[in-house]
C-alpha cells in the first residue's frame, strides 16, 4: 500500500496505449460504424480527455490525453497519434507520446511511443518489508513494435524497448536500497511478437478472441543510477542471491488470452449496444531478472510496484453494460498471483500460492467517440486491506 504516491501505474495509461489496447483486427465492421457517423454529421479527428487517480492515501493525480485520429485505408482501422501527461499532488509528472498505426488494408500494424517520468511515492509496506519508505524514481522508456498480417487473423513481428528506470532513496534510507536491490535497470531489449486478432471492433469489441504472446531479451545494460551494494548484507535478507542482479541483462516472456461474448439487452432498450462480458487470462514470466526487472500485481485497487515476484498471472473479467447510446456500467474483477522467488513475505514458490491478490470493482463508462470506439471509465476499485483506488481512465482495460 502507498501513500500519497504516484507510480508506474499512471506511466501504464499512455503505455498501455503503445503495449496494445487500442490493437483490433477487423476494419470492416469499424468501417461501417464510421461511415453511418459520416453520414449524420461531421466527424472531428481530435480527441481530448481528462485522467485521474486518487489513491488508498488521497494522492491525487489529474492530466489528459490528446489524440489524433486517422484512416490510411478503407479497409484500415483509425490509427491514433497522440500525446499525455498526468501531474500529482506529491509534485510527480509522467508524459508521453503514443502512436497506434494501421495500413495496407490492415496488413501493417505499427505501435511505438515514448514515456518520461519524475515520480515520487511513500510506501507504508515496501515490497513486503514491514517499512516505511519514499522513493524517487526516475523514468525513460521507448518502445517499438511491428507486425505483419500474414494468413488469416494472424500477425508476426518484432519489437524493440530501450529502458532506463533508476530508483532513488532519500539520504536517511540509504540501507533500504541494500537491503532489497530496488535501484532500477538500464536496458535496450528485443524480441518477437505472434498475434491473433479475431475482435469484431477496434478498441471496443463486442465478440471474437485475441491472443498475444511476446518475448523480450534485454541485451545490454548496467545497474542504473542506483546505490552500490554491499552484498554480504543481502545473505540473510533476500531469497535468492539472484535477487542482488543489479544490470539490465535478462529475460521476459508475456502472454494475453482475451474472449469477448455479447449477451444481449439487459437492462436497455433495443437502441442501446449489447451488454459484453469481456474475459482475459494473462502472464509474466522472467528468467535472471533483477529486482527492478519483477513482474508487478495488475488487478484493479493495487499500486504497481508495491507487490513483486519473478512470475505473475491473472484471470480478470470486465462485464461492459450500456445503459443508452453512449453511457454504460461497467462491472470487473479478478485474482492474480506472485510466485518464484518474490519480495512481499513469502518464500520462493513454483506456483501460486499464499501470494494472491483479488480484486472488485465497479464504475461509468462514456463513449467518448462513437466512430473510434474509445471510452472514458470513472472506477472504483477495492483489494484485500487497505489496496483500493479511484480511475478515470481512457479505454477499455482489455
Amino acid at each position: 500500500m502507498t501513500r500519497s504516491t504516484f507510480t508506474l501505474a499512471q506511466v501504464a495509461v499512455f503505455v498501455a496505449a503503445v503495449l496494445g489496447p487500442f490493437a483490433s483486427p477487423s476494419a470492416e465492421d469499424d468501417h461501417d460504424a464510421d461511415n453511418d457517423a459520416d453520414n449524420k454529421a461531421p466527424v472531428s479527428p481530435w480527441l481530448i480527455t481528462p485522467l485521474l487517480s486518487v489513491d488508498p492515501k488521497l494522492g491525487q493525480n489529474v492530466g489528459g490525453i490528446a489524440a489524433y485520429l486517422h484512416r490510411f485505408d478503407p479497409a484500415s482501422p483509425l490509427s491514433m497519434m497522440g500525446v499525455a501527461l498526468t501531474y500529482s499532488n506529491t509534485d510527480s509528472i509522467v508524459g508521453g507520446a503514443f502512436a497506434d498505426l494501421y495500413w495496407g488494408a490492415d496488413h501493417h500494424r505499427l505501435s511505438g511511443g515514448g514515456a518520461y517520468g519524475d515520480i515520487k511515492n511513500e510506501y507504508d509496506d515496501f515490497l513486503g518489508s514491514g517499512k516505511t519508505v519514499q522513493t524517487v524514481d526516475d523514468f525513460r522508456s521507448l518502445f517499438l513494435r511491428y507486425r505483419y498480417r500474414f494468413v488469416d487473423d494472424w500477425f508476426i513481428g518484432a519489437q524493440l524497448i530501450r529502458t532506463n528506470y533508476a530508483i532513488e532513496f532519500p539520504p536517511n534510507q540509504p540501507v533500504l536500497s541494500t537491503d532489497v536491490g530496488y535501484t532500477g535497470f538500464n536496458s535496450t531489449g528485443i524480441g518477437l511478437v505472434l498475434e491473433m486478432d479475431g475482435r469484431n471492433h477496434v478498441r471496443n469489441p463486442t465478440q471474437g478472441s485475441y491472443f498475444l504472446i511476446d518475448t523480450v531479451s534485454y541485451i545490454s545494460g548496467d545497474a542504473g543510477d542506483g546505490l552500490d551494494i554491499d552484498e554480504s548484507l543481502l545473505e540473510d535478507l533476500l531469497p535468492d542471491d539472484s535477487l542482488v542482479k543489479r544490470d539490465g541483462e535478462f529475460n521476459v516472456l508475456r502472454t494475453t488470452l482475451s474472449h469477448y461474448s455479447p449477451l444481449g439487452h439487459w437492462f436497455t432498450d433495443s437502441n442501446a449496444p449489447d451488454a459484453v462480458l469481456a474475459l482475459r487470462a494473462s502472464g509474466r514470466w522472467t528468467s535472471d531478472a533483477p529486482v527492478s526487472g519483477f513482474s508487478s500485481v495488475t488487478i484493479p485497487g493495487y499500486t504497481r510496484g508495491n507487490y513483486l515476484g519473478e512470475n505473475y498471472t491473472d484471470i480478470q473479467f470486465d462485464l461492459r453494460m450500456p445503459i443508452s447510446s453512449r453511457w454504460g456500467v461497467v462491472l470487473f474483477g479478478g485474482i492474480g498471483c506472485l510466485y518464484g522467488d518474490t519480495l512481499s513475505g513469502s518464500e520462493a514458490s513454483s506456483s501460486c500460492g499464499a501470494k494472491v491478490y483479488p480484486g472488485l470493482g465497479a464504475g461509468l463508462s462514456w463513449l467518448v467517440k462513437p466512430e473510434s470506439g474509445v471510452v472514458i471509465r470513472a472506477e472504483i476499485a477495492k483489494g484485500t486491506g487497505d489496496n483500493a483506488a479511484l480511475y478515470l481512465r481512457f479505454g477499455h482495460p482489455f
